[in-house]
């Protein structure tokens, strides 16, 4: 009896040195896992580090990275200009800009805006814009200037009725405008635009699509300025409106950014004109 007593000791003995030494183990092995951890952290701060610091803040854009070698000059300054005034757009050609694109309606350019082929006639009071794109997709910053003829303060184009057969047609265009103010330093991708129709849509006298009917249209891009002026940006766009429990599919959409470092955000006003195409034809009923 004594010797086995001994012996189941002997045995609980060992069990006792198995399972202390396994919880050893266990805990060099996590103490391996968590230096590891540790250093595979540093590594990556260490590698941050060595990258510019607008860099590692900027917001992704849905166009070009900027340039910061120049911008497009325009051959007239602001102010108040002659009806017929010609503005040209010039770039050095050290600053790689194989084209320029330019708007006149407000909204920020892309290479979807207008090509700078010539001369640019300035008929009406307008807020001209123009960037400067190199060989490998790379952007300047918008250049910007405003030519008033006149009274600064213009009573806004009444749009005319879009009259129709009793079909809207795939490329029939729609004149649009925003109602409410959209600032990148509140939106966040995925939100609305308020945009209505500024037109009537007629099938002969009878209207069918009212002015102020709402448009679907969504934010793909909203990023707030952030430091060493990265400005802000808007891009959204348009989808659709219902008529008649009909949905018209629209293409369209604009961008906006922030003007500069004094107003960095891009900032979408009420009363901004704008066009949308319809995608697909749609039978309207009076």
């Amino acid at each position: 009896m004594q010797q086995a007593g001994q012996l189941q000791a002997a045995q609980q003995m060992q069990q006792d040195m198995l399972n202390s030494g396994l919880q050893s183990m266990q805990v060099m092995q996590q103490q391996q896992s968590e230096m590891a951890q540790q250093q595979q952290m540093l590594a990556a701060q260490q590698s941050a580090s060595q990258l510019p610091r607008k860099f590692l803040n900027a917001p992704t854009k849905a166009s070009a990275q900027f340039l910061r070698m120049g911008q497009p000059a325009f051959s007239v300054k602001s102010g108040q200009v002659d009806s017929g005034t010609r503005v040209r757009i010039k770039w050095r050609t050290t600053d790689n800009f194989s084209t320029v694109y330019y708007s006149t309606d407000g909204w920020t350019p892309t290479t979807a805006s207008v090509l700078y082929k010539g001369p640019i006639r300035i008929n009406a009071t307008t807020h001209l814009q123009a960037i400067g794109v190199g060989p490998n997709s790379e952007r300047s910053e918008v250049s910007q200037a405003y030519y008033i003829i006149g009274s600064r303060w213009t009573t806004p184009i009444e749009q005319p009725p879009l009259i129709t057969d009793g079909k809207l047609r795939a490329g029939n265009t729609l004149q649009l405008v925003t109602v409410a103010k959209t600032s990148s330093d509140a939106a966040k991708t995925g939100d609305r635009i308020p945009l209505v129709l500024d037109q009537d849509v007629k099938v002969g006298d009878s209207v069918v699509v009212p002015k102020g009917t709402p448009v679907d249209a969504v934010l793909t891009v909203a990023s707030p300025s952030v430091e060493y002026y990265t400005p802000g940006i808007l891009t959204f766009e348009v989808r659709s409106l219902s008529a008649h429990g009909k949905s018209i599919l629209l293409r369209g959409g604009e961008t906006m950014e922030g003007a500069d470092k004094w107003e960095p955000e891009a900032v979408i006003k009420p009363g901004m004109a704008l066009t949308a195409t319809v995608a697909a034809d749609v039978t309207l009923e009076p």
